[in-house]
């Protein structure tokens, strides 16, 4: 190889890693549209850095949840586990102040946090003011200060060392009000023995990555979509409080509250009110659109007998047509029909099951 083009396949390989870096830092837009008075925001309210037991800088969490189009962040350190203290500072809150300018500068909004850790048994405090009060102490005492400060407070990873269980400790900590929220959902694990707890002790739903090492491009992230009355810490603070929120894996799973999911639904797929139908061909078909980066797995379980219904997928951001095949006793004249549909990657957090919702149009043969 000549001297040039030695030079020349020195520089190309020099540029590779600067060429990945501008490539991961790409961002993936995720759209979600509002939801009736809402806005729906993409939180990570669990994550991890080298001030306790992560891999990356806080800065590179906030680059990282730029890139992936996320909305809301929480750095949320544990309070009494530090591998690497003899190499980071002791003082938890900076994490925080290292990557709010970062945050705020990228128009992300950063809330202040800390991982409550004691034992095996795990809490995420939220809007913390003093993130150095919860280190030493036992659990409840850990939770009474979270409280004094304002915190709105989650169980993390209920079942993460086995099936989880409603503990003496949690039910003090429930009784006394010290905690508002589960993860039901910890990256791609879903801990479906705590979802009655939802409906029982009128808990938030939350869903969070609890990510330590550095974050790919192609991989899904666990999130929050909080339906907030505007975007700002005082807006999430609310939501959370409230109860607005559900928990999405990124790819497939969404779980909430029956009214929070339905309400999503009703936004983002949309049918239009009158379809002309031809007797007897798959061809026919019900125009769904989905304005979101959502997908949604339909399946019907209620039709009317004259008519057949294929299960569909309505991929994120796209118009996909549910087919339908009239039988040739169907009605001649135009009718109005209610077709319902289990949006069978949907979980209720009340019952367990898939929402069901109705669409109604007009068919005119």
């Amino acid at each position: 190889m000549s001297p040039r083009r030695l030079v020349s396949a020195f520089l190309l390989l020099s540029l590779l890693p600067a060429l990945r870096a501008q490539q991961e830092m790409v961002r993936r837009h995720r759209p979600m549209p509002a939801a009736g008075p809402y806005l729906v925001l993409k939180a990570d309210l669990h994550m991890h850095t080298v001030f306790s037991d992560g891999q990356v800088w806080p800065i590179t969490r906030v680059m990282e949840a730029w890139r992936e189009d996320l909305d809301v962040i929480a750095i949320t350190d544990h309070d009494d586990y530090r591998p690497n203290e003899k190499d980071v500072s002791m003082d938890l809150s900076r994490p925080y102040e290292i990557a709010r300018p970062v945050a705020e500068g990228l128009g992300i909004v950063i809330i202040p946090g800390v991982e409550i850790t004691k034992g095996d048994i795990h809490f995420n405090a939220l809007f913390v003011r003093d993130h150095n009060a919860f280190r030493g102490k036992e659990l409840i005492s850990a939770l009474t200060e979270a409280k004094k400060q304002g915190a709105f407070t989650f169980w993390n990873h209920p079942g993460w060392k086995g099936r989880a269980e409603w503990w003496p400790v949690i039910a003090t900590a429930c009784s006394d009000r010290l905690f508002q929220g589960i993860e039901l959902l910890n990256g791609p694990v879903y801990y479906e023995e705590a979802r009655p707890w939802i409906g029982q002790y009128g808990l938030t739903v939350m869903g969070n990555s609890d990510i330590h090492n550095a974050s790919l491009p192609e991989d899904p992230r666990t999130v929050n979509l909080v339906l907030a009355r505007e975007r700002s810490v005082e807006g999430v603070r609310e939501a959370l409080h409230a109860g607005r929120t559900m928990a999405w894996d990124g790819a497939r799973r969404l779980i909430g509250r029956r009214e929070w999911l339905e309400l999503l639904a009703r936004s983002y797929l949309q049918a239009p009110g009158e379809v002309r139908f031809t007797p007897g061909f798959w061809y026919n078909g019900l125009p769904l659109g989905n304005r979101s980066a959502l997908s949604f797995e339909l399946r019907p379980v209620d039709a009317p007998a004259w008519m057949e219904v294929l299960p569909t997928v309505v991929p994120p951001r796209t118009t996909t047509v549910l087919q339908i095949r009239l039988r040739p006793d169907a009605p001649k004249q135009p009718s109005r029909v209610t077709l319902r549909l289990e949006l069978s990657n949907t979980t209720v957090a009340e019952t367990g099951a898939p929402l069901v919702l109705p669409f109604e149009f007009t068919l005119n043969p």
